[in-house]
């Protein structure tokens, strides 16, 4: 899987990389061009139409929630707001939870429980008034009579009921406590017959009356037992009954009077949901929407964005023009500020205007920071203090420079500004945040250096939000609360630069600093194989590296591209080592034996190879422009002479050059001047200050006039520059030592 994907970015990378067939400069032809006008007008497209922070057709003046009205608003036709999906649904949940189940309250089987417990103390006693006292045979039968017609007694209950003298009272007493504790509200069948619901309450039914009844108030079979021994209890506290006796006769004439009407309760709940309107708001003409300096809240919002709405379905009758103006003028106002961008960059950084790999990524870096922008501020519409505005001016000015940065930063303010209504607080903190984020990120050469981007920009957030909150007059809570906001975006916006830049720098090959010196780490895979297998050439090479350093940094170009470049300039070498002299330990040189045009052939590889290794490696364009213009075009005059001596023709010489291409920046034209001076000054046999000077002037003398300077910006200055810089260096390093003498081993004896 790994593989795959190691396939795919190189193939996406040769894509947008410039090729090693086309190492020289990019030139302004007519494919380039059109390609720079076609993404121009396609990001200006995609942004103006599809950034999605407000409708295309929404007026820019219209008031948003929150926002204070400049103007009344008043409504020009009749305005119907209807409910959301959401609040149709939650309208409907509220209605089924506000409807009450529906019990029916039987009469009839309170009736006919009274009835029967009225026929059983008649019964018993008739029974007892017609007991015989000398006839115990006949009064031993009454109870089971009384059994039989009431079956659901306890017999011991019936029995104990022909020994009792005071029936009235107990007849009276039970069937009140019934009345009041048991069928008061009713009795149900089970604790399941009623459905579970969040709604606390019930409607019961009792004839044409209906009753309210809380849920906790009903109970089934099961709990009316407790509640008649509970009333019976407390009954006894008061009059001295056979609680036990009163207990077992009252369970006999308990039973459930309560029914759940499930037809009609869904009856019910269907004529409920049937009144429930899609209709939230009706707005009459020329009625007032909104007054003059009254904050805008949510409903009236959404009766502004219905009257858009109907604005737009009226324009959409138009003739097509009008349909088309809105979304052209935005696109348009979006063209103008990157064709702003485009200026600055061809007027002042025509390099990079003309590499459109370096225009595509500068574009993709907008849209990863319009889209996080949409995501944290229209999609979870959060604090506008957590706008991540800072990321493209730190990866802009780490990618290119802080000039490129802060212009960038402002063409986003105005991208911002404009799809946001103009929205001056989001535009002006872009600005100030983002310029404070570029020029702390000018120079970053490790990834510590991220901790001082990351509190800069937070404080440069929270100082912004103190100012603006605090003219606003905002609670200071509040203001706090802001303020952190801020605090949290610096740091999170630091963290994901870091996490983003590495993808950048890879696809696009551009190289930042911070790559840069991790190639120049001497553990980088090349450089320790350099080091190890052809030792001679890593010394060199370290050699010209502090060379190239030193004369970059004098004439202000990039020391640090410059070293690294030298370090990695002849990695070629590595496959071969044994065919340069510097790794040669023999005294019998491998060329000997070959002709001249071989060894030219083989020498000139270095060049085809060292871009192969670091391609395969991955290094960044700017390091193998080293490896490829090193050389540039140069003869190899040494098998030169010798062809000729050997009788090649003089127009042969375009076989012993090197490939080339020249060097084309000020970086590489000093690699290759460092190159030929630290493997010429080899050759002196009394390095003395004056003849390291004058070998140097000699060399730079021979490149400029054979046009091997010609395609890269170094002026006499800079060479003259370049001059002293180099004779520094190499007069410390064949500086003299002092001669120590001898010790005399006569004088030890």
């Amino acid at each position: 899987m790994f593989s795959i994907l190691l396939k795919i970015k190189r193939r996406i990378k040769k894509l947008l990389k410039v090729q090693s067939e086309t190492r020289q400069r990019p030139q302004a032809t007519i494919q380039s061009r059109t390609v720079k006008v076609l993404l121009l007008v396609l990001i200006s497209l995609l942004v103006g139409l599809l950034y999605p922070y407000q409708s295309l057709y929404d007026p820019l003046d219209m008031p948003r929630e929150g926002e204070i009205a400049l103007e009344d608003v008043i409504a020009p036709f009749q305005i119907t707001v209807l409910k959301t999906d959401r609040e149709v649904r939650d309208e409907v949940e509220e209605t089924r939870l506000s409807e009450p189940h529906v019990i029916d309250y039987d009469t009839t089987i309170v009736s006919s429980a009274f009835t029967r417990m009225d026929q059983f103390f008649a019964l018993v006693d008739s029974l007892q008034a017609a007991t015989v006292p000398d006839d115990t045979a006949h009064a031993g039968d009454f109870p089971v009579i009384v059994s039989q017609r009431f079956p659901l007694l306890s017999k011991t209950a019936v029995e104990k009921s022909f020994e009792q003298d005071s029936l009235p009272k107990i007849h009276a007493d039970l069937k009140k406590i019934l009345q009041d504790e048991i069928y008061q509200i009713g009795v149900l069948p089970d604790g399941y017959s009623l459905p579970e619901s969040r709604n606390r309450s019930v409607l019961v039914r009792r004839g044409d009356r209906q009753n309210i009844i809380s849920r906790d108030k009903l109970y089934p079979v099961a709990m009316a037992y407790p509640r008649l021994l509970t009333a019976l209890n407390r009954l006894s506290a008061s009059d001295s009954i056979d609680v036990d006796y009163y207990y077992k006769i009252g369970l006999g004439f308990i039973q459930p009077n309560l029914r759940v009407n499930l037809v009609e309760y869904e009856r019910r709940i269907d004529e409920a949901l049937a009144s429930v309107s899609q209709i939230k708001k009706i707005v009459d003409k020329n009625e007032i929407i909104l007054r003059a300096g009254q904050r805008v809240s949510e409903d009236q919002e959404r009766v502004l964005r219905e009257m858009a709405r109907s604005l737009r379905e009226e324009a959409a009758d138009q003739p097509w023009l009008s349909t088309i103006l809105p979304p052209l003028a935005r696109v348009i106002l979006v063209l103008a500020a990157f064709s702003a961008l485009y200026l600055f960059l061809f007027f002042f950084r025509r390099d990079m205007f003309r590499s459109n790999p370096k225009l595509l990524a500068l574009f993709l870096v907008f849209a990863l920071q319009l889209f996080l922008v949409y995501l944290l501020g229209v999609r979870l519409e959060l604090s506008i203090y957590l706008y991540p505005v800072a990321l493209l001016p730190i990866m802009v000015t780490i990618l290119f420079d802080a000039e490129v940065g802060i212009l960038s930063t402002v063409v986003l303010a105005f991208l911002l500004g404009i799809m946001h209504r103009f929205d001056f607080a989001l535009t002006f903190m872009t600005v100030a945040v983002g310029t404070v984020a570029c020029l702390t990120a000018r120079q970053v050469r490790r990834r510590t250096e991220f901790f001082r981007i990351m509190y800069s920009t937070a404080l440069a957030f929270a100082a912004y939000a103190v100012m603006i909150e605090t003219l606003k007059l905002t609670p200071n809570p509040d203001v706090l609360t802001e303020v952190g906001y801020g605090l949290i975006n610096g740091i999170v916006t630091s963290l994901l630069a870091i996490g983003v830049l590495p993808f950048f720098e890879s696809l696009f090959g551009i190289s930042t600093d911070i790559t840069l010196l991790e190639l120049s780490n001497p553990n980088h895979p090349l450089l320790k194989r350099l080091a190890l297998e052809a030792p001679g050439t890593y010394h060199h090479s370290v050699i010209v590296g502090n060379l190239t350093e030193a004369a970059a940094a004098a004439i202000g170009a990039n020391a640090l591209l410059a070293r690294v470049g030298a370090f990695f300039h002849d990695i070629g070498k590595i496959e071969i080592p044994e065919y340069f002299v510097e790794n040669q330990l023999s005294v019998k040189s491998k060329h000997d034996e070959l002709t001249p045009s071989m060894s030219s052939i083989i020498l000139s590889s270095h060049v085809k190879m060292g871009r192969q290794l670091g391609e395969e490696a991955g290094l960044p364009d700017d390091v193998l422009n080293f490896v490829e213009e090193h050389h540039g075009t140069m003869v190899q005059s040494y098998f030169y002479n010798k062809a000729l001596e050997q009788g090649t023709d003089e127009d042969n010489v375009d076989k012993f050059r090197y490939p080339g291409p020249k060097p084309q920046t000020r970086e590489t034209g000093i690699a290759m001047l460092a190159d030929a001076i630290e493997a010429a000054s080899r050759t002196l046999d009394d390095p003395k200050p004056a003849r390291i000077t004058h070998l140097i002037q000699r060399i730079i003398n021979e490149r400029f006039q054979s046009g091997e300077l010609d395609q890269c910006p170094l002026t006499l200055r800079d060479l003259a520059k370049i001059r002293e810089a180099f004779a520094q260096v190499l007069i410390g390093t064949f500086h003299h030592r002092v001669v120590y003498p001898k010790k005399d081993k006569s004088e030890g004896e």
